[in-house]
């Protein structure tokens, strides 16, 4: 089976693609994000913790190894980038890599939750490899992924329900993350259901191991059917100017004169970064400093952790947020509403600090409101790069989808690597050990802080600093407007 991708014709003369968008498509779409978090969602929450409790490295070998991965994938992507804009296939020039780079990608993320019988220092290089390769192979099918929201739609409502589906769906395959892999590797590792709760015995190490192992092997096969499945089910109608002939440099400088999208970049490397320190850490939270490591809920015949319940709640909440920023830009706009999302996030984090352990219902609570911000976030950052797409188009006549989201995507790899390395750096500043069963009050005070009042200051700081971006709804309408008529006067040439 394969679905055309060439541009709508209906009347050559008269008439303009047809820009709209069906719920298959944009349902369609929203799961490749669902196949990416698999990934991402599994990183972010259970990498560090897998590093330091299953596979045997300190916390700060594994920080040091974040920070300088990511941030060499994140120069990765402008190549990536720009090698889908110059891609030319039946499939269009996005779509082909979720074909493509879905296996591979599935491949070496088993590779990655693998626990080698090597010595430290051979687990580190074992790490090193394994962790560089996902990167790579992760860039090379979200890159084009994240690129094709870009080139299916320029309307402007249809485009943030397009982000609002994928990041609520993308939720979706976070929230079978947090609620399933705990309990997966229990079952496929034959541990018992709380086996977190304390130090493992040599014995569970070997089966915690084998656990992870097969859960991410699960995910990965659930991945692959579901980027066959957004590959199948979009369309390619924007296409770049006829007469369009850059260079990587050319796409470089452009890409760089374009300050809406600098302040787009800016944004998303600090937001990124207190992401992966705040959701790194939460694991630690739960289980060091808020009392859960002794609390389980029956469901269904099964002890079910209350970190898990925890992370569940906020993807519960993460998921909604997503669904409702369509009605906030109708209301305040792109702009505003993002920064009203960040404020929403630096008091949401803020609180933590004054909730006291034991007060379960508040972290709850709280985190929840926290993700429901989170959601809104994410949507509107997506929708606003391919509004600094249009802009680029508009001022500079040259459309490069690719570059402009991959650059954007390097700017979270950087402050993933740079999140994955604070959280190394604080968690071993302030005294923590891996694999017992209560941390000292210092290090208990660091893990609270990296959930709380760090995230909540730079929160802030971002609110603050994106007043300066420049693309507020009425900027944007003009500039969709001259669009269609170059496009239209294209036509008839």
């Amino acid at each position: 089976m394969s679905v055309s991708t060439q541009p709508l014709t209906q009347n050559p003369v008269t008439k303009p693609v047809n820009m709209k968008l069906s719920f298959v498509e944009k349902f369609g779409f929203g799961l490749g994000d669902t196949a990416s978090n698999f990934v991402w969602g599994t990183l972010g929450f259970f990498l560090m913790y897998y590093y330091t409790e299953i596979f045997g490295i300190s916390a700060l070998a594994a920080g040091t190894l974040f920070l300088f991965t990511r941030c060499g994938d994140g120069v990765v992507d402008f190549f990536m980038g720009a090698i889908a804009d110059r891609t030319n296939t039946k499939w269009g020039k996005f779509r082909p890599y979720l074909l493509w780079m879905s296996v591979p990608l599935a491949v070496v993320f088993v590779l990655t939750f693998t626990t080698p019988n090597l010595d430290t220092n051979g687990k580190i290089v074992y790490a090193w490899i394994t962790y560089s390769l996902l990167m790579i192979f992760y860039t090379a099918i979200n890159i084009p992924y994240a690129a094709l929201s870009g080139v299916m739609t320029n309307d402007p409502l249809d485009r943030t329900s397009l982000n609002s589906y994928r990041m609520a769906l993308a939720r979706i395959g976070g929230l079978i993350v947090t609620a399933c892999t705990l309990p997966l590797i229990a079952f496929l590792g034959g541990l018992p259901s709380d086996f977190d709760k304390a130090a493992l015995t040599p014995e569970q190490h070997i089966q915690a191991s084998h656990g992870y192992q097969m859960t991410i092997a699960l995910f990965s096969i659930i991945a692959v059917v579901l980027f066959l499945i957004t590959f199948l089910t979009t369309r390619e109608r924007i296409q770049p100017p006829p007469a369009q002939k850059t260079n990587l440099l050319d796409d470089l400088v452009s890409l760089f004169r374009n300050r809406h999208w600098v302040m787009i970049f800016i944004a998303s490397l600090i937001v990124m970064t207190l992401i992966i320190v705040r959701d790194g850490t939460l694991l630690y939270y739960a289980k060091y400093y808020a009392g859960m490591n002794d609390q389980s809920i029956d469901f269904l015949g099964y002890k079910y952790p209350m970190e898990s319940f925890l992370l569940v709640a906020g993807n519960l909440g993460f998921i909604p947020g997503a669904i409702c920023t369509r009605f906030l830009v109708k209301f305040i706009g792109k702009k505003y509403a993002y920064i009203a999302t960040l404020l929403g996030l630096s008091i949401t984090c803020a609180a933590f600090y004054w909730i006291q352990p034991g007060q379960t219902g508040l972290i709850f609570f709280f985190h929840a409101l926290n993700n429901f911000c989170g959601g809104l976030n994410a949507a509107l950052y997506f929708a606003m790069i391919a509004d600094t797409a249009d802009f680029a188009e508009w001022k500079f006549n040259v459309r490069t989808t690719g570059i402009i989201f991959s650059a954007t995507t390097c700017s979270q790899k950087v402050g993933l690597g740079i999140g994955g390395f604070i959280s190394g750096l604080v968690l071993t500043s302030y005294g923590y050990q891996p694999d017992v069963a209560t941390q000292t009050a210092q290090a208990s005070h660091g893990i609270l802080l990296m959930v709380s009042l760090i995230p909540a200051a730079g929160y802030l700081f971002i609110a603050a600093l994106f007043n300066l971006y420049g693309l507020d709804e009425k900027f944007c309408h003009t500039i969709r407007e001259d669009l269609a008529n170059r496009h239209l006067n294209q036509i008839h040439v």
